[in-house]
C-alpha cells in the first residue's frame, strides 16, 4: 500500500510553516488514523527511532513505537475516535535500560464535516520534572486529580533528594508501599536497591537479626531505600538501635529509611508502643495518606485506569463502568481502599460479557441499623449519584431528570457531600 495514502491533507504542500513548527518541537508528535496506523511523525519521533517517515507510514503505532502487540495500556486514541474527547495520561516506560516518565496527550482532528479523521498524540518526557522538581500528579502507581492530594506530591518533591527518614501513615490499602517506591524512584538513590522489610516476622517484634544482622535488610539495601512495613511492631531494643542509625541523614553506604504504619502514630507514642526518641527521628517528615473515601474525585479516574490495565492483562471486553456500577463506585465507602478497588475492578472485568460493567460486587453503604430514616437517606443518595452520573455533573440536566429545583438539588448534594465536578468527563 502506498505511503502517500496515509499522508494528512496538504501537510507538506500547503502548510510548510506547520511542518517546520512540528519538527522543531522537543516532544514526540504523531498523527494516527482510525485504524491506529501512523500517518505522520515529527523529527523528534524519527530521531528517537532512527528511521525515516516512509518506513513508518501505514504501520500500527503501538508496534512501531512501543513494540506492543496490542494497543498501549495508556492509549487515549481509542477514546478520541469513539467520543472525540481529548485525554491526558501518564506512564513509565523503560528506555535504554532505565525507567522514564511520560505525559501522553491525545486530541482529535476534524474534517470540514466535523468527522474525526485523525488523532494527534503528543508524548512529553517529564522525567526531569518528576525527579525532584515540580511533580505532575502522577508518580509510579500513585495518581490523583484531587486538589487536597496535591500536598502529597509537593512533599514528595521536597523530600525526594535528601536522605532523611520518612514515616507514612495511612489505612491498609492506601498505597504506602507504592508511595515509598515512587519516592525512591525520584531520589538520587533510584539506581540503588529498594528493599521491603516486614517488622512482624516474629511475634515478639524482635527482628534484629533479619534487619541488622549480616546479610540482613539493612545491609542489602545500602545505597538504596529500605521500606519498613508495620513499624509499630518493631521491638523496643530495635527501636533504640534504629533511632541511633537514623540520627544523621543516610550516607552513600547506608539505606534511606521509609517506614509505614496503618495506626495513628501519635497515639502509638502516647500508648508507649513507640518511644518518643524513636518518633522524633521521623517527626519532621510524617506524611498521612488520605483514604480513598476522601478522594471521591479520583474514583472514576482510578476505576478507568484499572479497567484499561485488566483489559490488556485478561483480554476482557469491558471498556467502562455502566450507570449502575458508577453509582456503586461513587457511593460505596471503600474500606479496603486501592487494594479493594483494584480487586473489584479485576473481578468485574473477568465477569464482563460486554463493553459495559453493569455492577460491582459491593454493598452500597449498607446502614448499620434498619431505621427508616437511614434507609431513605441511602436510597436518596444513591439516586442522586445515579442522576449526576447520567448527566455527567451538568446540574441543568440533573434538574430536568430529577424534577427537583436547582436550589433543592444543590442542598441535597451538599448534605451528602456530592460535588458536580466529581462526575464530569466520565466516559
Amino acid at each position: 500500500m502506498s505511503p502517500r495514502r496515509f499522508r494528512p491533507p496538504a501537510l507538506y504542500t500547503k502548510a510548510p510553516f506547520l511542518q517546520n513548527l512540528l519538527d522543531g518541537m522537543p516532544e514526540s508528535v504523531k498523527v494516527i488514523d482510525s485504524q491506529f496506523r501512523v500517518v505522520y511523525t515529527n523529527q523528534t519521533s524519527l530521531k528517537n527511532l532512527g528511521v525515516d517517515l516512509n518506513q513508518l507510514r501505514g504501520r500500527n503505532c503501538f508496534r512501531a513505537f512501543y513494540g506492543f502487540k496490542e494497543k498501549c495500556f495508556f492509549c487515549g486514541i481509542k477514546n478520541i475516535f469513539e467520543n472525540g474527547l481529548p485525554q491526558i495520561s501518564y506512564c513509565t516506560i523503560e528506555v535504554n535500560g532505565s525507567n522514564r516518565d511520560f505525559e501522553v496527550s491525545a486530541f482529535p482532528i476534524h474534517s470540514s464535516s466535523q468527522k474525526i479523521e485523525y488523532a494527534v498524540e503528543v508524548v512529553k518526557d517529564i522525567t526531569p520534572l518528576s525527579k525532584g522538581g515540580p511533580l505532575t500528579r502522577n508518580a509510579g502507581k500513585i495518581s490523583s486529580r484531587d486538589k487536597t492530594f496535591g500536598l502529597v506530591f509537593e512533599q514528595m518533591s521536597q523530600w525526594a533528594e535528601d536522605g532523611w527518614p520518612v514515616l507514612l501513615q495511612g489505612e491498609k490499602g492506601t498505597g504506602k508501599k507504592s508511595f515509598a517506591r515512587a519516592l525512591h524512584q525520584r531520589s538520587k538513590r533510584a539506581e540503588g536497591p529498594f528493599r521491603v522489610f516486614h517488622c512482624v516476622d516474629k511475634p515478639s517484634g524482635d527482628c534484629c537479626d533479619g534487619l541488622f544482622g549480616e546479610g540482613g535488610a539493612w545491609e542489602k539495601s545500602a545505597g538504596g531505600t529500605l521500606y519498613l512495613d508495620s513499624i509499630c511492631h518493631l521491638g523496643e531494643a530495635n527501636q533504640r538501635k534504629l533511632a541511633e542509625k537514623l540520627s544523621h541523614p543516610a550516607g552513600d553506604q547506608q539505606p534511606r529509611v521509609v517506614a509505614a504504619t496503618s495506626l495513628d502514630i501519635l497515639q502509638l507514642v502516647h500508648q508507649e508502643v513507640l518511644g518518643l526518641d524513636f518518633y522524633n527521628r521521623f517527626a519532621s517528615r510524617v506524611l498521612r495518606l488520605p483514604p480513598l473515601r476522601d478522594r471521591k474525585q479520583d474514583l472514576p479516574f482510578l476505576a478507568q485506569h484499572f479497567i484499561e490495565t485488566f483489559r490488556v492483562l485478561t483480554g476482557s471486553p469491558a471498556e467502562k463502568l455502566g450507570p449502575g456500577a458508577m453509582c456503586q463506585l461513587m457511593t460505596y465507602g471503600w474500606p479496603g481502599n486501592f487494594r479493594e478497588l483494584e480487586t473489584q475492578i479485576e473481578r468485574a472485568c473477568l465477569m464482563a460479557k460486554g463493553p459495559e460493567i453493569e455492577k460491582l460486587e459491593v454493598d452500597i453503604c449498607a446502614p448499620k441499623t434498619e431505621k427508616l430514616e437511614e434507609l431513605l437517606s441511602i436510597t436518596e443518595k444513591t439516586y442522586l449519584v445515579d442522576t449526576l452520573t447520567k448527566s455527567k455533573g451538568r446540574l441543568v440536566e440533573a434538574v430536568k431528570q430529577s424534577g427537583l429545583s436547582l436550589k433543592t438539588l444543590q442542598r441535597k448534594m451538599k448534605k451528602y457531600g456530592l460535588k458536580a465536578g466529581n462526575f464530569k468527563n466520565l466516559s
